[in-house]
């Protein structure tokens, strides 16, 4: 229910995924006015922070000028999206130790991403389980060499909800409380993500 409460407010466009940027007073003026949990539930505003700050920021930061011009087609189609960042082996460690892994194929003109054991899946992944696009944060490697922690826009579903090839989702469980928010744990089996097309066939790196 409370995604697709954020999915007609992302419609609306009241609230423009690049507001971050270019319009900051209706930005911050938006989280104090959904500050609710009383009537939205605690989970909303972690999904909506989600959204807006990790994923679209995530993109608006990072991306590259068609990637960023995607948001506005994401936008109106009201596109979830979520920012895949913990990994299980990390611990307290998040964002330090990235072991999901983005190798770059020559042959094939694409990143390959992967989760080279249990302990590099996605870890409560915010929005996971109902976000049809991900951010992912994954270790870059180019010719045998690690180039460190990158950005990639992925998909994870299809606009009609099928999840994608190679991309495996599974349920967090309950909580103590917000579990009007879903929580996900992500695997990718060598899923390919081409170079410079982030849309709906497939992603890319964020890289500006």
């Amino acid at each position: 229910e409370s995604s697709e409460r954020l999915r007609q407010l992302i419609r609306t466009g009241l609230l423009r995924f690049t507001d971050m940027r270019d319009n900051p007073d209706n930005f911050f003026a938006a989280h104090r006015l959904l500050v609710d949990p009383t009537n939205r539930g605690p989970g909303f505003w972690i999904r909506f922070t989600v959204q807006y700050n990790l994923f679209a920021g995530t993109v608006l930061g990072l991306g590259t000028p068609e990637q960023v011009a995607e948001l506005d087609q994401m936008q109106a189609r009201g596109t979830l999206g979520c920012f895949g960042l913990t990994e299980k082996l990390a611990g307290v460690n998040s964002g330090l130790v990235v072991n999901t892994t983005a190798t770059w194929m020559p042959e094939r003109q694409m990143f390959v991403l992967h989760s080279p054991n249990e302990g590099a899946y996605k870890n409560w992944i915010s929005q996971g389980l109902t976000a049809e696009k991900c951010a992912v944060i994954a270790d870059l490697w180019v010719e045998g060499k690690s180039h460190g922690p990158h950005g990639f826009l992925m998909d994870l579903r299809s606009p009609a909800g099928v999840i994608a090839e190679g991309v495996t989702l599974g349920d967090m469980g309950r909580k103590t409380t917000g579990n009007d928010l879903d929580n996900a744990w992500i695997k990718f089996d060598n899923v390919g993500a081409t170079q410079d097309s982030p849309g709906v066939e497939g992603g890319g790196r964020l890289q500006h």
